[in-house]
């Protein structure tokens, strides 16, 4: 009797296709990586003194080790005192503190606020622009959280639930606006991060003059242009029904901030299209949309040609690596499993969203749990997106199953990076992915494996593989959402998840959507 396809050792000619056909998708999804090297630091002395106190008393509050705080507070001061910084430096971090100090009383999560203003700039490249800058401070708050608080550990939810709404707010700083949805300490950060505009006249044409001294690689008629583009947008926000907006979310800076805000940024406006006129027939003047000026300008700058050399050379890496994979063909586990050795040395991990767990993941990782020496089931998460059951809830959830099943040598981690950046820092051997049927899930899980071939040569390294586990197939029906559909029905679940999990899982998940 012939071995289906999704049965057999190595993938077959079915999947050897499904991979060209990921492949073409993976061509377009891909995008290197800009390597730009640190500029010459100037740090303010004096500054640093007077927010390292802040700093500190925010760690040991949050019990992060002091070995941490001092790593990451010279890497706060560092990064902030860059030359290519003018206006978003170590001063701009003292007036948002001055800030909060004002509206204290308006502060109910003043941890998660003060956080957020150490890490919203932490990475600030002006040829990059938004929303990459708030992406990658948001991936270097990730790794300030995964080294105060280390995965391994079970921190809680309390501590899951600071880490997503820092690293959320730091992604919204990419446009500062606020919804009905967000909480007041949201809108009142993007508040505080934008009450420069509602500054005095004299203070406010420092800071025009240091963003454009941000933005100096950027021809004068281009800037004039992108950056009126960006006050006039901001100034003409409309409501959804279509009244006009305010430049401010609270209505504290809607009444102390908002006139001086327009005021200034008329004037700056009017500044602006008097220096374009002056700039005449200038070629500086390109006739690009206002909109997308500074990012095309960043594009055509010199640090594409920097990072050209290693692009080629890691998508050409991975070229070769997918052709080996392609010939040789990933490891694939079948059900029944055989037999594993008692230990195998190796660290692997099992990525997937576990939303919400099951006996499907829990019979794969109790059979990885015996055949190497450490399992960890990484939870993946992205800082853009707000998930109904966080991601330290489900940690904790999974983590109960293990133990309720007697599991060993499994830890449950919450990861907003890359999976082989997790996978990489552990030294895994081995990225798994579990899998039910090739028709089912090839695909996407093809994809994923030839986008991590492609990705991991750019950062500088050779692949870590990718091994598929099949799961059960009397349990191949199972899945996070025949559970969260059967509890939005008010059905049993005891056949899905361990009878004595069943609460947690109820109660975690019942007011989601199936």
């Amino acid at each position: 009797m012939a071995i289906p396809p999704c049965q057999r050792d190595k993938p077959s000619l079915h999947v050897a296709v499904l991979s060209l056909l990921v492949l073409s998708t993976v061509a377009h999804r891909i995008t290197p990586r800009s390597f730009a090297t640190d500029p010459w630091i100037i740090a303010d002395a004096e500054l640093a003194a007077k927010l390292q106190p802040r700093w500190e008393a925010l760690c040991t509050e949050l019990g992060v080790e002091s070995s941490s705080q001092r790593k990451w507070w010279d890497i706060i001061v560092r990064r902030h005192s860059e030359t290519r910084r003018s206006y978003h430096t170590l001063a701009h971090l003292e007036e948002l503190f001055l800030h909060i100090d004002a509206f204290e009383a308006l502060v109910d999560d003043k941890v998660a606020v003060s956080l957020t203003v150490f890490f919203h700039d932490i990475v600030y490249n002006p040829r990059a622009g938004s929303p990459k800058n708030e992406r990658r401070s948001a991936g270097l708050f990730c790794s300030f959280s995964q080294e105060a608080w280390p995965p391994e550990k079970r921190n809680g939810i309390a501590i899951g639930d600071l880490v997503a709404k820092v690293q959320r707010w730091i992604m919204q700083t990419a446009t500062h606006k606020t919804t009905l949805y967000d909480d007041d300490d949201c809108k009142l950060f993007m508040d505080l991060d934008m009450a420069i505009l509602g500054s005095d006249p004299k203070r406010y044409a420092r800071y025009a003059q240091q963003i454009r001294n941000e933005y100096i690689h950027v021809p004068e008629a281009m800037y004039c242009k992108a950056r009126a583009s960006f006050l006039r947008s901001a100034m003409d926000e409309c409501l959804p029904d279509g009244r006009p907006g305010y430049i401010f979310a609270t209505s504290i800076f809607r009444q102390s901030h908002e006139q001086q805000a327009r005021e200034n940024m008329e004037r700056e406006v009017a500044q602006l299209s008097e220096r374009l006129r002056n700039c005449g027939s200038k070629s500086c003047g390109m006739g690009v949309g206002a909109a997308g000026a500074i990012g095309i300008a960043a594009a055509a700058t010199s640090s594409r040609s920097l990072c050209a050399t290693t692009a080629h050379a890691g998508v050409a890496v991975g070229v070769v690596a997918f052709g080996l994979r392609l010939a040789f063909g990933a490891r694939f586990v079948r059900h029944p499993y055989p037999e594993p050795p008692r230990d195998d040395g190796n660290v692997v991990v099992l990525a997937g969203s576990y939303n919400p767990p099951h006996f499907g993941h829990l019979e794969m990782l109790r059979y990885l749990s015996k055949a190497h020496a450490k399992v960890v089931a990484v939870i993946g998460v992205n800082p853009r997106k707000t998930y109904h059951v966080s991601a330290y809830q489900r940690q904790e959830i999974l983590a109960t199953m293990i133990e309720h099943l007697g599991i060993r040598n499994v830890d449950v981690v919450v990861w907003a990076g890359f999976i082989f950046q997790y996978a990489r820092s552990v030294g895994a051997t081995a990225m798994y992915r579990g899998i039910r049927t090739w028709t089912q899930d090839g695909f996407g899980e093809k994809l994923l494996e030839f986008e991590n071939l492609f990705i991991q040569p750019v950062f500088g390294n050779w692949p870590i593989p990718t091994a598929y586990l099949q799961g059960d197939p009397k349990l191949s029906a199972v899945s996070s959402t025949l559970i969260r559909r059967r509890i939005a029905a008010g059905e049993t679940i005891s056949d899905l998840v361990p009878e004595a999990c069943v609460p947690a899982v109820q109660k975690a998940y019942a007011a989601t959507p199936g």
